[in-house]
């Protein structure tokens, strides 16, 4: 089975969701699982979070080195040792939401991937990209966000989607993200060649 498993999505997708109702099914299952998101509870991850909050401002240079740095602990910390024990890592957001949500004129999306490519990140073996339309995703996050962060708006998701289009690998695993949530979740478990334990179980 795979490993290093990637969820990404723009913000109202339902990644965050989706990627904590596998892992519970995992831990159910008794599989060695982790589940890990970007930005991380670290100080530099904390920072990012203060940053999506419009707490402090950061141009977007800073917040790619930001995030770069804060993948790196992550890598450093979580990612690597919970591979290194052979269990499935689960990843909510990855170096693809950095390229798309930190792209400006100055930097591409793909440069922004390139950087990161360079860093010898690990590679994911399964990414899943939940889909939706930028209009969908703003009245979810309408819906169910006491506070909206600097991304969120209707301009900035239609830009950032088109990014994650440009720049996700041909093997994306592409979600719709209007499903319910027990739709989605047997998708995943599908393409991870899991769905008739799934359902014997359910």
């Amino acid at each position: 089975m795979s490993k290093f498993i990637v969820f990404e999505g723009i913000d109202g997708s339902g990644k965050s969701t989706l990627s904590k109702n596998v892992f519970q099914l995992f831990v159910s299952r008794n599989i060695p699982t982790e589940l890990f998101r970007e930005p991380t509870n670290y100080d530099t991850g904390l920072r990012l979070r203060d940053f999506l909050k419009g707490k402090i401002l950061l141009n977007p240079d800073e917040q790619m080195k930001l995030f770069i740095s804060d993948r790196r602990e992550s890598v450093k910390r979580n990612i690597q040792p919970a591979l290194s024990l052979g269990k499935i890592v689960l990843l909510d957001r990855y170096y693809f939401s950095t390229a798309a949500y930190q792209a400006s004129e100055e930097n591409s999306a793909q440069s922004i991937l390139d950087l990161n490519l360079k860093e010898n990140f690990p590679r994911p073996n399964k990414i899943f990209f939940l889909n939706i339309n930028p209009e969908s995703a703003m009245k979810r996050i309408q819906l169910n966000r006491n506070e909206i962060d600097v991304f969120e708006n209707l301009e900035k998701l239609t830009s950032i989607r088109n990014n994650y289009l440009s720049i996700l690998p041909v093997d994306t695993i592409f979600l719709d993200a209007l499903k319910s949530e027990e739709e989605l979740m047997k998708d995943v478990l599908e393409n991870l060649e899991m769905n008739s334990d799934y359902e014997s179980r359910n």
